[in-house]
């Protein structure tokens, strides 16, 4: 069986996305944002013996605190389904690259809509004493940009794949047979 790596996407360099957490983590550190959770994100991995590959379940939930309190009244529709691909999207640090025009895909809005979306609604705006998001712009080696999301005020479970896996009822039934 094949090692698990850590998935990072061919273009963009592990020291890049390395370098970028660290100046999130850094910009965290130094600011007086309030730390109180109201999306709980849990993230699954699993090995997918049909496809040889690594499948990852991601669910989703919100805080009935922050709803009741009406945060969600404040929040722009689309700036939700956008914050929610986004964390759909992290590592297992709670880091997320995914392009702006693949979140418009998945949420049926243009580049231009998302962009707008995350830098008025959820970068610059603070809900129930609450930051949603933060972001740092990166460039490549090659010279293009591309943000690292980090989706904040977020408690994040994630269950890495242990390498281990277990039998399906059908291989468990299987007798075995000794050949002298």
């Amino acid at each position: 069986m094949n090692a698990v790596i850590e998935k990072v996407s061919k273009y963009i360099p592990r020291e890049s996305i390395q370098q970028g957490k660290a100046l999130v983590r850094e910009r965290l550190s130094n600011s007086d944002i309030e730390q109180e959770p109201f999306v709980h994100l849990s993230v699954k991995e699993s090995y997918n013996i049909a496809t040889d590959e690594i499948d990852k379940k991601v669910y989703l939930s919100i805080d009935k605190d922050f709803i009741a309190q009406g945060g969600l009244s404040k929040l722009h529709p689309s700036a939700l389904k956008v914050l929610l691909v986004i964390a759909s999207h992290t590592d297992k640090d709670g880091y997320a690259w995914i392009s702006q025009e693949s979140i418009g895909k998945l949420v049926g809005l243009s580049r231009q809509q998302v962009g707008v979306i995350i830098h008025k609604h959820l970068l610059s705006n603070v809900y129930l004493n609450r930051k949603l998001l933060e972001a740092i712009k990166l460039k490549k080696k090659d010279g293009q940009e591309f943000y690292l999301y980090h989706p904040i005020n977020c408690y994040l479970d994630y269950e890495v794949y242990s390498g281990e896996d277990e039998l399906s009822e059908e291989y468990q039934e299987l007798d075995v047979i000794e050949i002298d």
